[in-house]
Parts: C-alpha cells; structure tokens; sequence
C-alpha cells in the first residue's frame, strides 16, 4: 500500500512539473529585425534596426561606382537604431552595409525617390498580413521559449510566400494597407507576423503603411510607429496621416480607425479635412489613396455609407485614380477605369484567414485568394496587377491621367498639377 502511495505521489509530481512547463512565465522572446529601409526620398535614406540586445552600430554607404562615400555611426550602445544618409542623387541606386558592435551585420541597396513626370514609378501593395503561426501562443512558456528565441520555428506560410513574392519583385517601396500584426499590434508578434516574413523586402525597399483595427487595438498604435515608421504627417505629428510622392505619383495615407460607421459630422473631422488639402494641393498627375477600411465591400465589412457619402465624392472631385485598402481579407475590385470611373481596391489577402465574397453587380472582379498587387508607371497610364499564390494572375488594369470632369476642377484650382497632366500627354 506504501509503494503504491508512493508510485501515485511520484507520478503527480511529475505530472505537475510537466504543467508547469506550459505555463505562461516567461517574458516574450527580445524583438529584434533585420536592416529595415525607411524614409526614402529624393536626397536621403534612413537604415533602421532593432538588435536584441543593446549595440553600438555603423551605416556605409557605397556609390554607384562601388566607392565609400559616407560612414554614420551611433556610439552609445542601444536597441534601437536610426541611421540617416543625406546628400544623395535623386533616382540612384546605392549599396550600404549594416555594423553592429564593429561587426558586418546586413547589406542591402537604396534606391532613392526618382525626380520629375518622366520617372519609372514601381511599388507593391498588400494589407491583412500579420497572421501569427501556432507557436507564438506557446513562446512564453519554458517549454517552448527557447526554441521560438532561437527562430527555429516557421512563419505562417501565406504570410511567407506573399513576402517572398514581394521581395522578388524588387518594388521601389511597399504600401502595407494595415492590420500589420495579428491579433492586438503587439511588439511581441512583429518578429513573426511582418520582420521576418517580409525581410528581404524591408533590407532594400522602404515600407509605408495606413494601420488598421488590429494595429491600435493596444496603446493606440504606438507599435506600428515604432516598428514601421513612415513619413511625419501635420496632422498628428507621427506617421498616422501623410503623403509622399515619386516622380509623377502621389500617395495618400490615412489613418480611418476614428471615422464613424454612419458619422454625420465626417466632413468636420480632422482626418477628413486633412485629405482635402492634400488632394487641392497635390500637384502630381496621379494621386492614389490609402487606407485600411473599404468604401465598398463584397464581402464579410459590406459598404461603408459615411465613406460612401463623403470620401468617395470628394475622391472623384480631384480626379484620384486609385483608392487602394484592405479589411476584407480577399481581393475586390470597383470601377471602370476605360470608362473614366474612379478605381476601389480591396487587397486584404496578405496572408490572414480568406473571407468569402458575394455575388454584386457594381464589383468587376472578386476573388477569394491570398494575393499581393503591383503598381507600374507606363507613359500615361498606371498599371495594376493582382498577384495570387495560386492563381498568376488575378487582375490586371490600366489607371489613365484624370478625366475631363476633373481637369474643369483642376483649371480653376490646380492649375500647376493640370499643366503637369498636359504636359505628360504631349510627350
């Protein structure tokens, strides 16, 4: 009877041991990336990265013509590293190398913004990327703290292919239309829901983003400024709202996380008034708009009516040829570009769960597929291509110089953008 006792004892000892080997005591492994492109313009370049511990840190700077031309270093050492070129030639490609601690750590290549109307223009665009792999569930446990640590497990596999997609591409930058990290925008899930997967896109081409739901659902977003970074807006004093352009192409970001479902008073709100001073002042033949809720919807968030009411009309009024967002995680597209119409985008297939779509006669393409989409500048047209893992080619159109409803605007209040617009047709 002892020995049974005994037995019994032993055995829920090590029962519990095993408990505890699966509960949640550890902290979450250091977040840490590689070298990451940020802030390319015409004249300069930002090379950031997160190192695990703290560093010391160099940037050099290579010409065209393989000669050193610039060193910038940050002595004291610390986690987070910024480090600014300037001085550059517009339209160039440049090589760095990446020092941490006096050692070689990552190499890539900048490309800054090109300058002037004739200029190639090539980016990608996805959104509904950060799905997070079965592990991260379990990496603060000691049981499997370690391994996660150590990288030795996978990425989510969609998330994956559709970043390695990218990175063969070589875009001039990526447009992220949000919900970046899954499921709350945690520091602790950046490493493998976009640092990773996407790496050897951030070491040569800049990413820009407009957060989504899931990216402020913890501390109002400050994660996805820190760890994506983006042009500083006016608005808010931070890459919530903003806009750059390369050579003949504006893009426009906006954060619609504080937009009411059915808002009466959208046209008094902040972000709104934002946007129709970047569209009256832009000057650029082609403005695109960015940001992570659709104005319409074939799928599970349906048309947004205050977006619908309001942003649309104000869209079409300065002659925007491309309003891009994700969301639905699926691809959608609205409008007849050959017709003249105003072209709604909806690329939420990043690598997160697929939402089915339904049967809507204004939509003319839907599908239900994990995808990716490009953007090239031909002559005077912009054109769109949708990426599926599965599927080659999903769509493809041609964006056309804004219509003539837009251009009687545009005499009266943009005339430095229409002379640019005519002057790209006489070419």
């Amino acid at each position: 009877m002892a020995v049974k006792r005994t037995a019994w004892w032993r055995g829920s000892f090590w029962l519990l041991g095993f408990g505890c080997l699966w509960l949640n005591v550890c902290d979450d492994p250091p977040l840490h990336s590689g070298a990451c492109l940020r802030d390319v313009t015409t004249t300069g370049a930002t090379v950031a990265t997160i190192a695990a511990a703290d560093c010391s840190a160099r940037l050099r700077l290579f010409g065209p013509d393989g000669a050193l031309l610039q060193e910038v270093a940050q002595p004291s050492p610390r986690r987070r590293h910024a480090l600014r070129v300037e001085g550059l030639r517009p339209g160039t490609e440049y090589r760095y190398e990446l020092h941490l601690d006096g050692a070689p750590f990552e190499a890539g290549r900048i490309r800054t913004a090109p300058e002037g109307d004739d200029a190639a223009v090539r980016f990608a665009l996805c959104g509904d990327s950060g799905d997070q792999p079965w592990w991260v569930w379990l990496q603060r446990t000691p049981l499997w703290h370690w391994p996660a640590r150590w990288g030795l497990f996978a990425d989510s596999d969609a998330v994956t292919r559709v970043g390695a997609s990218i990175a063969a591409y070589q875009p001039d930058f990526l447009l992220h239309l949000g919900d970046i990290v899954y499921p709350k925008g945690l520091h602790a899930h950046y490493m493998s829901g976009f640092f990773r997967p996407f790496a050897e896109v951030l070491r040569h081409a800049p990413a820009y983003a407009a957060l989504g739901n899931h990216d402020v659902m913890d501390c109002g977003g400050l994660q996805a400024l820190a760890n994506v970074g983006g042009p500083v807006g006016e608005l808010t004093g931070d890459a919530r709202c903003y806009s750059f352009a390369r050579g003949p192409v504006r893009i426009v970001v906006l954060d619609a996380n504080s937009f009411g479902l059915r808002d009466p008073d959208l046209p008094q709100h902040p972000v709104f008034r934002l946007l129709e001073r970047e569209l009256a002042a832009a000057a650029e033949p082609w403005l695109v708009l960015a940001m992570h809720f659709p104005i319409r919807s074939a799928s599970r968030q349906r048309d947004r009516p205050d977006l619908l009411k309001w942003v649309l009309p104000l869209a079409e009024r300065w002659g925007v040829g491309l309003v891009v967002s994700g969301h639905d995680h699926c691809y959608q597209r609205f409008g007849r570009p050959e017709a003249g119409e105003l072209v709604l985008v909806v690329s939420g297939g990043g690598g997160k769960d697929l939402y089915e779509v339904r049967p809507d006669r204004k939509a003319a393409v839907l599908r239900t597929a994990f995808h990716w989409c490009t953007v090239e500048r031909d002559g005077t047209l912009l054109k769109f291509r949708s990426h599926g893992l599965e599927e080659p080619l999903i769509d493809t159109f041609e964006v056309p110089l804004p219509p003539p409803a837009a251009r009687a605007l545009l005499a009266r209040e943009g005339a430095t953008r229409l002379r640019r617009i005519e002057a790209l047709e006489k070419r």
